[in-house]
Protein backbone atom coordinates (compact mmCIF):
# COMPACT_ATOMS: atom_id res chain seq x y z
CA UNK A 1 0.00 0.00 0.00
CA UNK A 2 2.90 2.04 0.68
CA UNK A 3 4.06 1.92 -2.58
CA UNK A 4 1.09 2.22 -4.27
CA UNK A 5 -0.07 5.82 -2.36
CA UNK A 6 3.56 7.21 -2.95
CA UNK A 7 2.91 6.92 -7.37
CA UNK A 8 -0.43 8.81 -6.55
CA UNK A 9 1.22 11.61 -4.37
CA UNK A 10 3.88 12.04 -6.70
CA UNK A 11 1.65 12.22 -9.67
CA UNK A 12 -0.49 14.95 -7.34
CA UNK A 13 2.13 17.05 -6.99
CA UNK A 14 3.34 16.88 -10.31
CA UNK A 15 -0.08 18.02 -11.45
CA UNK A 16 -0.17 21.02 -8.92
CA UNK A 17 2.87 22.16 -9.80
CA UNK A 18 1.96 22.51 -13.83
CA UNK A 19 -1.59 23.59 -13.18
CA UNK A 20 0.10 26.76 -11.32
CA UNK A 21 2.85 27.44 -13.47
CA UNK A 22 -0.05 27.40 -16.26
CA UNK A 23 -1.51 30.02 -14.28
CA UNK A 24 1.28 32.31 -13.42
CA UNK A 25 1.84 32.02 -17.08
CA UNK A 26 -1.69 33.27 -17.83
CA UNK A 27 -1.52 35.75 -15.25
CA UNK A 28 1.90 37.09 -16.91
CA UNK A 29 -0.32 37.13 -20.36
CA UNK A 30 -2.92 38.82 -19.04
CA UNK A 31 -1.04 41.22 -17.31
CA UNK A 32 1.48 42.08 -20.40
CA UNK A 33 -1.89 42.33 -22.71
CA UNK A 34 -3.29 45.39 -20.62
CA UNK A 35 0.24 46.95 -20.93
CA UNK A 36 0.03 46.65 -24.92
CA UNK A 37 -3.21 48.13 -24.67
CA UNK A 38 -2.36 50.79 -23.00
CA UNK A 39 0.54 51.58 -25.40
CA UNK A 40 -1.69 51.32 -28.05
CA UNK A 41 -3.94 54.10 -26.22
CA UNK A 42 -1.28 56.23 -25.50
CA UNK A 43 -0.25 56.11 -29.24
CA UNK A 44 -3.35 56.55 -30.61
CA UNK A 45 -4.02 59.63 -27.89
CA UNK A 46 -0.77 61.17 -28.87
CA UNK A 47 -2.01 60.06 -32.61
CA UNK A 48 -5.03 62.04 -32.28
CA UNK A 49 -3.66 65.01 -30.22
CA UNK A 50 -0.99 65.49 -32.93
CA UNK A 51 -3.80 65.46 -35.63
CA UNK A 52 -5.89 68.16 -33.27
CA UNK A 53 -2.61 70.35 -33.26
CA UNK A 54 -2.34 69.80 -37.08
CA UNK A 55 -5.95 70.83 -37.45
CA UNK A 56 -6.34 73.31 -35.13
CA UNK A 57 -4.00 75.63 -36.44
CA UNK A 58 -5.38 75.56 -40.11
CA UNK A 59 -8.89 75.94 -38.21
CA UNK A 60 -7.69 78.95 -36.81
CA UNK A 61 -5.78 80.33 -40.17
CA UNK A 62 -9.35 79.59 -41.75
CA UNK A 63 -10.58 81.69 -39.03
CA UNK A 64 -8.71 84.47 -39.73
CA UNK A 65 -8.79 84.37 -43.04
CA UNK A 66 -12.63 84.27 -43.21
CA UNK A 67 -12.97 87.28 -40.91
CA UNK A 68 -10.46 89.06 -43.30
CA UNK A 69 -12.00 88.82 -46.35
CA UNK A 70 -15.18 91.09 -45.59
CA UNK A 71 -12.66 93.38 -43.81
CA UNK A 72 -10.88 93.82 -47.19
CA UNK A 73 -14.82 93.92 -49.02
CA UNK A 74 -15.17 96.57 -46.55
CA UNK A 75 -12.05 98.36 -47.22
CA UNK A 76 -12.56 98.54 -50.97
CA UNK A 77 -16.40 99.45 -50.50
CA UNK A 78 -15.04 102.53 -48.61
CA UNK A 79 -12.48 103.16 -50.90
CA UNK A 80 -14.80 103.47 -53.29
CA UNK A 81 -17.14 105.17 -51.76
CA UNK A 82 -14.52 107.82 -50.75
CA UNK A 83 -13.52 108.19 -54.45
CA UNK A 84 -17.35 108.78 -55.29
CA UNK A 85 -17.44 111.54 -52.26
CA UNK A 86 -14.62 112.57 -53.52
CA UNK A 87 -16.09 112.92 -57.22
CA UNK A 88 -19.33 114.45 -56.09
CA UNK A 89 -17.05 117.52 -53.74
CA UNK A 90 -14.97 118.47 -56.84
CA UNK A 91 -18.44 118.84 -58.82
CA UNK A 92 -20.01 120.48 -55.56
CA UNK A 93 -16.61 122.29 -54.58
CA UNK A 94 -17.83 125.44 -52.34
CA UNK A 95 -17.18 129.08 -54.31
CA UNK A 96 -15.68 131.75 -52.13
CA UNK A 97 -18.12 134.28 -50.24
CA UNK A 98 -16.59 137.09 -52.22
CA UNK A 99 -15.33 137.74 -55.89
CA UNK A 100 -13.93 140.61 -57.23
CA UNK A 101 -15.28 141.75 -60.38
CA UNK A 102 -13.95 143.80 -63.26
CA UNK A 103 -15.86 145.63 -66.10
CA UNK A 104 -15.96 148.78 -68.10
CA UNK A 105 -17.53 152.27 -67.47
CA UNK A 106 -16.90 155.02 -69.40
CA UNK A 107 -14.17 153.75 -70.85
CA UNK A 108 -12.36 152.87 -67.82
CA UNK A 109 -11.76 149.52 -65.61
CA UNK A 110 -13.66 148.93 -62.49
CA UNK A 111 -13.10 146.52 -60.02
CA UNK A 112 -15.81 146.15 -57.29
CA UNK A 113 -16.05 143.38 -54.64
CA UNK A 114 -19.13 141.45 -55.01
CA UNK A 115 -20.68 138.65 -52.01
CA UNK A 116 -22.14 135.19 -53.22
CA UNK A 117 -25.81 135.05 -53.32
CA UNK A 118 -27.56 131.95 -53.93
CA UNK A 119 -31.75 131.48 -54.81
CA UNK A 120 -33.04 128.27 -53.82
CA UNK A 121 -36.40 129.39 -56.16
CA UNK A 122 -34.46 128.11 -58.78
CA UNK A 123 -31.02 126.70 -57.69
CA UNK A 124 -28.32 128.90 -58.66
CA UNK A 125 -26.18 131.05 -57.40
CA UNK A 126 -24.05 134.29 -58.67
CA UNK A 127 -22.11 137.69 -57.32
CA UNK A 128 -24.03 140.22 -56.46
CA UNK A 129 -22.18 143.33 -56.26
CA UNK A 130 -23.13 146.24 -53.41
CA UNK A 131 -26.54 147.92 -53.23
CA UNK A 132 -28.11 144.90 -55.40
CA UNK A 133 -30.72 142.92 -53.68
CA UNK A 134 -31.57 139.03 -55.10
CA UNK A 135 -35.04 138.02 -54.44
CA UNK A 136 -37.31 135.39 -55.68
CA UNK A 137 -39.91 136.65 -57.80
CA UNK A 138 -42.22 133.76 -58.81
CA UNK A 139 -41.82 130.13 -59.11
CA UNK A 140 -38.68 130.48 -61.95
CA UNK A 141 -38.17 133.77 -61.79
CA UNK A 142 -35.48 135.62 -60.16
CA UNK A 143 -34.86 139.39 -59.81
CA UNK A 144 -31.85 141.63 -59.20
CA UNK A 145 -32.66 145.32 -57.73
CA UNK A 146 -31.05 147.83 -57.07
CA UNK A 147 -33.31 151.67 -56.95
CA UNK A 148 -35.02 151.91 -60.66
CA UNK A 149 -33.00 149.22 -61.78
CA UNK A 150 -33.91 145.39 -62.25
CA UNK A 151 -32.87 142.39 -63.57
CA UNK A 152 -35.63 139.11 -64.17
CA UNK A 153 -33.46 135.91 -64.50
CA UNK A 154 -35.17 132.86 -65.69
CA UNK A 155 -33.13 129.69 -66.03
CA UNK A 156 -34.63 127.44 -68.81
CA UNK A 157 -34.18 124.09 -69.65
CA UNK A 158 -31.14 122.54 -70.88
CA UNK A 159 -30.29 122.66 -75.02
CA UNK A 160 -32.64 119.14 -75.27
CA UNK A 161 -35.56 120.56 -77.10
CA UNK A 162 -33.62 123.10 -79.14
CA UNK A 163 -34.29 126.26 -77.34
CA UNK A 164 -34.60 128.96 -80.18
CA UNK A 165 -33.03 131.59 -78.01
CA UNK A 166 -32.88 134.60 -80.35
CA UNK A 167 -37.11 133.80 -81.23
CA UNK A 168 -37.18 133.55 -77.46
CA UNK A 169 -35.56 136.94 -76.88
CA UNK A 170 -36.90 138.84 -79.77
CA UNK A 171 -40.44 137.98 -78.66
CA UNK A 172 -40.23 139.39 -75.35
CA UNK A 173 -38.09 142.33 -76.42
CA UNK A 174 -41.29 142.84 -78.83
CA UNK A 175 -43.68 142.73 -75.84
CA UNK A 176 -42.25 145.84 -74.50
CA UNK A 177 -41.90 147.64 -77.91
CA UNK A 178 -42.67 146.49 -81.82
CA UNK A 179 -39.44 148.58 -82.29
CA UNK A 180 -37.14 146.24 -80.78
CA UNK A 181 -33.97 146.09 -81.95
CA UNK A 182 -31.02 143.40 -82.31
CA UNK A 183 -27.49 144.05 -80.94
CA UNK A 184 -24.42 142.53 -81.81
CA UNK A 185 -23.54 140.07 -79.01
CA UNK A 186 -19.50 140.41 -80.25
CA UNK A 187 -20.04 143.88 -77.23
CA UNK A 188 -20.90 141.62 -74.80
CA UNK A 189 -18.48 140.31 -72.24
CA UNK A 190 -16.66 137.01 -73.24
CA UNK A 191 -18.81 134.18 -71.56
CA UNK A 192 -22.25 135.82 -73.36
CA UNK A 193 -20.84 136.29 -76.88
CA UNK A 194 -22.94 133.91 -79.28
CA UNK A 195 -26.34 135.15 -77.53
CA UNK A 196 -29.66 136.59 -79.13
CA UNK A 197 -29.62 140.32 -77.36
CA UNK A 198 -32.51 142.50 -78.56
CA UNK A 199 -32.68 146.46 -76.95
CA UNK A 200 -35.90 148.17 -77.03
CA UNK A 201 -37.67 150.79 -74.95
CA UNK A 202 -40.56 152.07 -73.44
CA UNK A 203 -41.11 155.36 -72.06
CA UNK A 204 -38.26 156.22 -69.31
CA UNK A 205 -36.75 152.75 -69.72
CA UNK A 206 -34.23 150.92 -71.86
CA UNK A 207 -35.18 147.06 -71.52
CA UNK A 208 -32.20 144.62 -72.60
CA UNK A 209 -33.55 141.30 -73.23
CA UNK A 210 -30.79 138.17 -73.66
CA UNK A 211 -30.96 134.43 -74.59
CA UNK A 212 -28.37 132.62 -73.50
CA UNK A 213 -26.96 129.02 -73.63
CA UNK A 214 -24.38 130.11 -71.51
CA UNK A 215 -22.89 130.39 -68.52
CA UNK A 216 -26.48 128.51 -68.38
CA UNK A 217 -29.05 128.36 -69.98
CA UNK A 218 -31.16 131.47 -69.11
CA UNK A 219 -33.57 134.39 -70.35
CA UNK A 220 -32.79 137.33 -68.87
CA UNK A 221 -34.61 140.98 -68.82
CA UNK A 222 -32.73 144.34 -67.79
CA UNK A 223 -34.74 147.56 -67.12
CA UNK A 224 -32.99 150.45 -66.25
CA UNK A 225 -33.83 154.16 -66.32
CA UNK A 226 -32.69 155.38 -70.34
CA UNK A 227 -30.51 158.20 -68.32
CA UNK A 228 -28.79 155.95 -66.02
CA UNK A 229 -27.76 152.48 -67.97
CA UNK A 230 -25.70 150.65 -65.68
CA UNK A 231 -25.52 147.49 -68.25
CA UNK A 232 -22.07 146.63 -67.81
CA UNK A 233 -21.96 145.66 -64.28
CA UNK A 234 -25.42 144.21 -64.48
CA UNK A 235 -23.49 142.00 -67.30
CA UNK A 236 -20.63 141.53 -64.95
CA UNK A 237 -23.26 139.89 -62.31
CA UNK A 238 -24.79 137.38 -64.37
CA UNK A 239 -21.61 136.01 -66.03
CA UNK A 240 -20.99 134.58 -62.51
CA UNK A 241 -24.04 132.95 -62.82
CA UNK A 242 -23.92 128.52 -61.78
CA UNK A 243 -26.20 126.23 -61.14
CA UNK A 244 -26.54 124.40 -57.48
CA UNK A 245 -27.95 121.41 -56.37
CA UNK A 246 -31.06 122.46 -55.60
CA UNK A 247 -31.81 123.19 -59.09
CA UNK A 248 -35.74 122.53 -60.26
CA UNK A 249 -36.34 119.41 -62.84
CA UNK A 250 -36.44 121.02 -66.63
CA UNK A 251 -39.49 119.87 -67.08
CA UNK A 252 -40.87 122.22 -64.33
CA UNK A 253 -38.55 125.25 -65.58
CA UNK A 254 -40.00 124.31 -69.39
CA UNK A 255 -43.63 123.99 -68.38
CA UNK A 256 -43.47 127.61 -66.32
CA UNK A 257 -41.64 128.97 -69.30
CA UNK A 258 -43.63 127.97 -72.37
CA UNK A 259 -47.12 129.23 -69.91
CA UNK A 260 -45.34 132.63 -69.52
Amino acid sequence: MQLTWKPLITAAIVIALASGCGTKETSEVKQTNPSNNDAGQTETAQSDTNTNQTETPQSDHTGQSGTSQPSSKNESSSSENGAANAGESKQQEARPSEMQLSYTADGKEVKETATLKTSDNQGFSLYVLKGWELEAEEPNSDVLLRNDSFVRIRLLPTEENGTDYAKLAEEHAQAVSSDAARQDSANLPASLKGAAWYTAHSDNMTVHVIGTSSPVPMLVMIQTPKDKEELAPILAMIETIQKTDSAKPDEEAAATSSSN
